[in-house]
C-alpha cells in the first residue's frame, strides 16, 4: 500500500472532475496527477529519490497538495513544516530531519533563505509562490514545465512517507514517522469516520500542515473538489461558502465564534455545508449548538 495509489484511484474515476480550486487556479484530477508526475520528475533531478527528505514552510496553496503526493511519488519523504513557529525551531526540524529540498512561499521566502545559512543539509530552495522568484531560489512552475512526467518510485510498504514533527511543549520537537501504510490507513479511518457529503466540496481554511492535512487527502480519494483558502476571515469563509457551494469544511473553535459573532455573517445563508468537522480544542456545549 502506497500514497500513490491514492492519486491513481481518484484520476482513474473521476479524470476530468475538477480536484483543486485555489483563486484563479484550477486543476482537474488528470492535470493534478500530471503536475505531480512532473514535480516529481524535477525533484528526481534534484536528488529527491530513496528517501531522501523534501520539506515544506508555507501557507495553503493548490501546489501544497502536489509536493504532498509528488515526494513520495519521486521516492522521497516529505517533512511539512509548522508555519507558527519561529527561525531557531525552523532549523532543528529542517537540520534534524536531514531536509535536502525546501519549498516556501511568499509568506516565507525571507525566512528560507535565512534558513539556507542555518541547514547544512539543505541544498535547494524551491519557490511556490506568485510574485517574481527570489534571489537564490528556483520557481516552482518553471522546473515543473521543463521536468519529464516520471513513473511512481514505487515506495510503499514499511518505506517512510512522511516525517511529522511534535510541538516540543516539553522537550526538543521529535520527528514521528508516517510509513506508507499508516499514512493511507489514517486517510481511510477519516473518510469512514464522517458521513461524507455525496458531491464533497471542501474548503480547507486551516492549516494543512497541521491536521487539516489529512482531511485533505481523504477528499481527493474519493474524487471530491478541494477548495483552498490562504488564511480566516469570517466574511471571506462565508462567501467561499457561497461561491463554490461548498459542502465540507474543517474549523476550530476560535474561527467558530468569530462566525457566530460577526454581524455580516448569516449562517443561514451557508446551507449548502452539510459537513463541518471541528478540532484543535474543546467548545462549549451551548456555543456548538448554537
Amino acid at each position: 500500500m502506497r500514497i500513490s495509489q491514492l492519486l491513481e484511484r481518484a484520476a482513474q474515476i473521476r479524470g476530468g472532475s475538477v480536484a483543486t480550486v485555489d483563486n484563479d487556479r484550477t486543476h482537474t484530477y488528470n492535470e493534478f496527477k500530471t503536475r505531480v508526475q512532473k514535480f516529481a520528475g524535477a525533484l528526481q533531478r534534484l536528488g529527491i529519490q530513496s528517501g531522501e527528505r523534501a520539506a515544506i514552510l508555507a501557507q495553503n496553496s493548490d501546489r501544497y497538495l502536489e509536493f504532498y503526493y509528488a515526494v513520495p511519488w519521486a521516492g522521497g519523504v516529505f517533512v511539512p513544516v509548522n508555519t507558527r513557529l519561529a527561525i531557531p525551531e525552523f532549523a532543528y526540524w529542517l537540520n534534524d530531519s536531514g531536509s535536502q529540498v525546501l519549498l516556501v512561499d511568499d509568506a516565507f521566502a525571507a525566512a528560507g533563505q535565512e534558513l539556507k545559512g542555518l541547514v547544512s543539509s539543505l541544498e535547494t530552495l524551491i519557490y511556490i509562490g506568485d510574485g517574481a522568484t527570489p534571489n537564490g531560489m528556483l520557481s516552482y512552475e518553471e522546473i515543473l514545465s521543463a521536468a519529464d512526467a516520471v513513473a511512481d518510485a514505487g515506495r510503499g510498504g514499511d518505506d517512510i512517507a512522511g516525517l511529522f514533527y511534535t510541538g516540543g511543549t516539553t522537550g526538543m520537537p521529535k520527528g514521528v514517522i508516517h510509513r506508507h501504510p499508516s499514512f493511507v490507513n489514517s486517510v481511510q479511518t477519516v473518510l469512514g469516520e464522517y458521513e461524507w457529503p455525496a458531491e464533497t466540496r471542501m474548503l480547507i481554511v486551516a492549516p494543512i500542515s497541521h491536521a487539516a492535512g489529512l482531511l485533505v487527502l481523504p477528499v481527493l480519494l474519493k474524487g471530491g473538489m478541494v477548495v483552498m483558502a490562504n488564511g480566516f476571515t469570517p466574511t471571506g469563509f462565508q462567501d467561499t461558502i457561497l461561491e463554490h457551494k461548498i459542502t465540507a469544511t474543517f474549523v476550530v473553535p476560535t474561527m467558530i465564534y468569530a462566525l457566530l459573532d460577526h454581524p455580516d455573517v448569516v449562517v443561514e445563508k451557508m446551507s449548502s455545508l452539510e459537513l463541518i468537522i471541528y478540532g484543535a480544542s474543546p467548545i462549549s456545549p451551548s456555543r456548538l449548538e448554537q
